[in-house]
């Protein structure tokens, strides 16, 4: 009875935790660092990348509808090795996004209690975040009916309310005869010329659209996935995409900020909006508590999802004791583990100079962690379309041309972000680099020193029953 309860996931609540999960308006602030030329940007990250991917995410999600997602269609195409590295890096790449997340969490808790002045101050943002991260973890162990229930609650009214109050205010500020802040022309919407730092920002903001294939780890849960993945998927990209947009050109408008601003300022845009419309509430305040609650729906899903992955994925490589299941049937001790990690790297990030800039070096440590696994993806997609012919596929991309075409974009938007990751911006300080470069280094390496020992005790094994 349990299981079928679980099974209830329709194109609505799957949308709605797709758009959490995606979704950041964080975003919107380190977009509009660049300029005008965003728009640009955020269309041509889409096409790149959202667009390919998505495409990809729904033919292996309704062809291979099983529990795990991601690493089993890894599996079934190169193997049991390949899945675990994919999951690992998968997982482990949420040990710096949870951060990033939190720190964001953190300082839009502060707006909406109306204490700003507690962003002054690294170590105690951080405590904040651990604290706020340990609550949420223990709410999510209670599985995944409690997960679509904060994320019901988050995406309306954290996520929709504050977008349509940002491009609502910002547009409403266009026609009310306000000067605007940043100058639009056909000129600056494109770009006057590419360097690394505009090849960068773009690999950045298809960072912004991840999120989407962490859904084919619930698809057990989901009504008739068969039709429902498309449908959602298609939903979420037309929202995520002109959210995106709107919201950008509408805080252009009001605010120009740079990125040692990204932390504070969609409440400098709300602080501003105030100014401009003499408002008799606090927007800052509001958004503050807005943004709560979607970071907690969607904090609840991104908790869950990579660790349903890695224990499946993991299940005959990690010890028994850390993938052992609570009455729930969530992976209590692997969930506890990554709580514990997190807890670690937020405190650290305390010592980088100030909030934005932790936050700048957390995203850019998660992208390369992130997009690793996108490589196996891929990869594993290709394979599978040449291989699995004969397999019934409720959505696909119909002709073979067309899906390698799909596929190679792909791949060249993730390869490039993965090597422009691994090159240092010009004003970034050591403190801040090493730990991009070398924390999926290390991580990798301890994902590869347990499936080792896996391997050589299974190898044992077999060699025993051989000798017998």
């Amino acid at each position: 009875m349990k299981s079928t309860e679980m099974r209830k996931l329709g194109v609505l609540g799957l949308s709605l935790i797709s758009i959490n999960s995606i979704l950041g308006l964080r975003n919107i602030a380190y977009a509009s660092t660049i300029g005008p030329s965003a728009i640009f940007f955020w269309v041509l990250a889409a096409l790149l990348y959202f667009v390919p991917i998505s495409l990809i995410v729904a033919e292996l999600s309704t062809t291979y509808p099983n529990q795990g997602g991601m690493g089993i269609w890894i599996k079934r195409a190169f193997g049991e090795k390949a899945s675990f590295i994919c999951s690992w890096f998968f997982w482990i790449a949420n040990f710096t996004y949870y951060p990033s997340l939190l720190l964001t969490t953190t300082v839009a808790l502060s707006y909406g209690i109306k204490q700003p002045q507690l962003t002054d101050h690294p170590m105690e943002t951080a405590f904040l975040s651990c604290v706020f991260f340990w609550i949420v973890t223990l709410l999510t162990l209670r599985g995944t009916t409690m997960s679509e229930r904060l994320s019901s609650i988050g995406a309306p009214l954290g996520v929709l309310v504050p977008a349509v109050l940002i491009f609502g205010f910002g547009f409403y500020s266009m026609f009310s005869g306000h000067q605007s802040a940043t100058a639009f022309t056909g000129k600056s919407v494109l770009p006057n010329h590419i360097s690394f730092d505009t090849i960068m920002f773009l690999s950045t903001l298809m960072f912004a659209f991840s999120g989407g294939e962490m859904l084919g780890t619930i698809a057990e849960n989901v009504k008739n996935p068969q039709k429902t993945f498309p449908k959602a998927i298609f939903m979420t990209s037309i929202v995520v995409a002109f959210v995106y947009i709107a919201a950008t050109v509408s805080f252009q408008f009001v605010l120009k900020i740079s990125p040692d601003q990204t932390a504070t300022a969609l409440y400098m845009f709300a602080d501003k909006i105030n100014a401009q419309f003499d408002l008799s509430f606090s927007l800052s305040q509001i958004l503050g508590i807005c943004f709560v609650l979607a970071f907690v729906g969607s904090l609840s899903f991104l908790i869950l999802n990579p660790a349903v992955m890695i224990s499946e994925s993991g299940k005959d490589i990690l010890p028994k004791k850390l993938l052992k299941k609570n009455k729930d049937g969530m992976p209590a001790n692997l969930v506890i583990g990554q709580a514990v990690v997190v807890s670690l790297i937020l405190l650290f990030s305390a010592f980088v100079p100030n909030v934005s800039s932790a936050l700048n070096m957390l995203i850019l440590m998660s992208t390369l962690a992130f997009f690793i696994p996108y490589v196996f993806l891929i990869s594993a997609y290709i394979k599978l379309r040449m291989s699995d012919k004969e397999i019934i596929r409720p959505f696909q991309i119909q002709r073979n041309w067309l899906a390698y075409t799909t596929a190679i974009v792909g791949m060249f938007s993730v390869v490039g972000t993965i090597l422009l990751t691994l090159i240092p911006s010009a004003n970034v300080h050591l403190l801040e680099y090493v730990p991009i470069v070398a924390g999926p280094i290390v991580f990798g390496a301890i994902g590869l020193v347990f499936y080792n020992r896996s391997y050589r005790k299974s190898f044992k094994r077999t060699e025993m029953k051989k000798a017998g």
